[in-house]
């Protein structure tokens, strides 16, 4: 299979996480193109993106109400992974993708990445991504595959944003809406989805802990400022060179 990969990042970020998940991407993955935009450039590319926040962007948060932040119902912030997604289905095609790759802006590659190592992660499935077991999907990582069940996918996630459908579900994030399109997919039975969590499926940051482990860190919230995940993330010691000390 083909892969082609994407990524967003506010252009103020660049120097402190997305120029090193850019860079180390360029290192390490072999044969797959990645398409990253900062803010502004999605703008562009994806118009939509920027109605919908034209339209909330006075919106409050309901943990807003009570006095603080909660990312949960933080709707503008997080639209831009899925506008994103939705937003390079024409360049996919230009570079004969098979499955598009979505990785956060805060990821490291550590090790290289072929087509075979991601082959056995996403088997036959049509999506691949982090389930957790009592918290909605971690969608720092998600696999689709460019056939008829994920191109619905898709159209179903951005079609939550495009008409305001998001703002009847309980939560308002990336991770709450896609959930919200995978579960009744699968209750369909349109859907195959693959679990990136390996036995760590009941942490909250299943991430490095699992499979993606063996390549790939991502650097969730706080661990950016340490530039790695924490020893506490990992289940049980791992033996590749980034995580024993023997690779920057």
């Amino acid at each position: 299979m083909r892969y082609a990969a994407v990524t967003t990042y506010a252009r103020k970020h660049w120097r402190s996480h997305a120029q090193r998940m850019v860079e180390s991407f360029e290192t390490f993955w072999s044969g797959v193109p990645l398409m990253h935009l900062d803010d502004d450039e999605l703008d562009l590319a994806a118009p939509g993106l920027a109605r919908f926040k034209q339209l909330h962007r006075q919106a409050r948060h309901r943990g807003q109400l009570a006095g603080g932040y909660d990312m949960r119902f933080d709707a503008v912030r997080f639209a831009h992974k899925v506008y994103a997604i939705g937003s390079i289905d024409t360049w996919c095609r230009r570079v004969e993708a098979d499955v598009l790759v979505w990785l956060d802006a805060d990821t490291v590659t550590h090790a290289p990445v072929d087509a075979a190592w991601l082959d056995g992660l996403i088997g036959e499935a049509d999506v691949a991504c982090l389930l957790r077991d009592s918290k909605y999907t971690e969608c720092g990582f998600v696999m689709i595959r460019l056939n008829e069940a994920g191109h619905e996918l898709i159209r179903r996630w951005v079609g939550l944003y495009e008409s305001g459908a998001l703002f009847r579900l309980a939560e308002w994030h990336d991770s709450f809406a896609f959930d919200h399109v995978r579960l009744a997919m699968q209750e369909e039975g349109r859907l195959a989805v693959a679990s990136l969590s390996g036995d760590a499926a009941h942490r909250n940051h299943p991430f490095v802990a699992g499979p993606l482990g063996e390549r790939l860190d991502h650097l969730k919230g706080p661990r950016k400022a340490a530039g790695r995940s924490r020893p506490g993330d990992l289940i049980a010691p791992r033996s590749e060179p980034y995580w024993s000390g023997r690779h920057s």
